[in-house]
């Protein structure tokens, strides 16, 4: 048992220098003064922990991805996330989100009880506590827009508005959704258009130019249709759009000679993400009026609960290396450097010849402030 209470200054400092090496770049790479550091810390962990290293609190605007290790793959400094539901009802065959989180996904997706208060209370403690501002983030482990769950609850509009009306405590606002045709609805567009709630952008996964396709590998997603025409709307409105091409997929577009060359179709997967498919996507994206384009190469988890996606692209990541054995970074399959490279390259060099700025995901990540 220890006697520690970061309400006083001397016993913060000590907590600070306590916690999990994988929360320190929090506190250390930010740039933030000694009271600033203490209120980061004041806000997300224990205020009198019984023991040594301090667990972080429960709350709804929590650290984006609390699980990952910030000492090797996440951002530096404080960064917040809003995981507005549990669960999604998109039933992406390559979610990863089964790997890591400790909430339950899948089909079984649902409202987060009492949300309204305590997104309350935790705005309100943000500002008791004079947090540093940061980047706030809707989400990165549901989807914000899925029909059935915003219609009858309503819990994105409540964010939405929460924020807009405390838009000083945070830098940016990053939306990411699969479903932005609600965001086009009125309630949502006069929130979202309002010059007081820049910066903000919303970000719209739109993997597949075929939609034949995405109803094998999104089969609960909405239509490709439907978010081209979103993000056309919202791009009319003012509202700064980014579209994501995420999972990037194997595909016959990669002729180099390097291990993983055969098409998705000789693993009996639907060909996702031909040169052409990229290409009208991509037109399509410049066209409308998109900021960026935003990708990264297929991952899965080595976690059980990730059992379909590992099913159905385990041969995947056998095939990725000479010598047959799958490779596991950062708690996932991933393919070869050299492979992955090829994936980003040749959408980036789609991305220039339409004159629009392409980006990687991390690098997005690293450099949104």
């Amino acid at each position: 048992m220890i006697n520690l209470n970061s309400i006083n200054d001397s016993d913060a400092d000590v907590l600070i220098q306590n916690v999990e090496s994988k929360y320190k770049p929090i506190f250390d790479r930010g740039n933030y003064s000694s009271e600033e550091k203490r209120t980061i810390y004041r806000y997300l962990f224990s205020q009198r922990p019984k023991k040594l290293p301090p667990s972080l609190k429960s709350r709804l605007v929590n650290l984006y991805d609390p699980l990952a290790d910030r000492s090797k793959r996440f951002p530096d400094g404080l960064r917040f996330c809003l995981n507005v539901y549990v669960g999604c009802e998109n039933d992406c065959k390559y979610c990863y989100v089964n790997g890591y989180s400790k909430e339950s996904v899948g089909n079984a997706y649902h409202e987060k009880s009492e949300f309204k208060k305590k997104l309350t209370k935790d705005i309100n403690e943000i500002k008791k506590f004079k947090v540093p501002i940061a980047p706030i983030h809707l989400s990165n482990s549901t989807d914000i827009c899925q029909e059935e769950l915003e219609t009858n609850f309503r819990h994105t509009l409540f964010a939405l508005n929460t924020i807009a009306n405390n838009r000083d405590i945070f830098s940016s606002v990053v939306l990411l959704t699969k479903n932005p045709k609600l965001l086009c609805e009125k309630e949502y567009l006069s929130i979202l258009k309002n010059p007081s709630m820049k910066p903000l952008v919303v970000q719209v996964t739109c993997a597949y130019w075929n939609d034949n396709v995405r109803k094998f590998y999104e089969p609960d997603a909405p239509s490709i249709q439907s978010r081209l025409e979103a993000l056309q709307i919202l791009s009319d409105n003012n509202v700064d759009t980014e579209m994501r091409i995420d999972p990037l997929l194997p595909s016959s577009r990669i002729n180099e000679n390097v291990r993983v060359h055969k098409s998705l179709e000789y693993y009996s997967l639907p060909e996702a993400q031909s040169a052409d498919d990229l290409v009208n996507l991509i037109r399509f994206a410049k066209n409308a009026g998109v900021k960026s384009i935003i990708g990264k190469p297929l991952k899965i988890p080595v976690s059980n609960k990730a059992k379909q996606a590992k099913e159905l692209f385990g041969s995947l990541y056998t095939d990725s290396f000479p010598d047959g054995k799958r490779k596991v970074k950062g708690g996932s399959w991933r393919f070869s450097e050299e492979y992955q490279n090829k994936l980003t390259s040749s959408v980036a060099e789609i991305c220039e010849k339409q004159g629009i700025v392409f980006k990687f995901c991390k690098h997005d990540l690293l450099t949104r402030k």
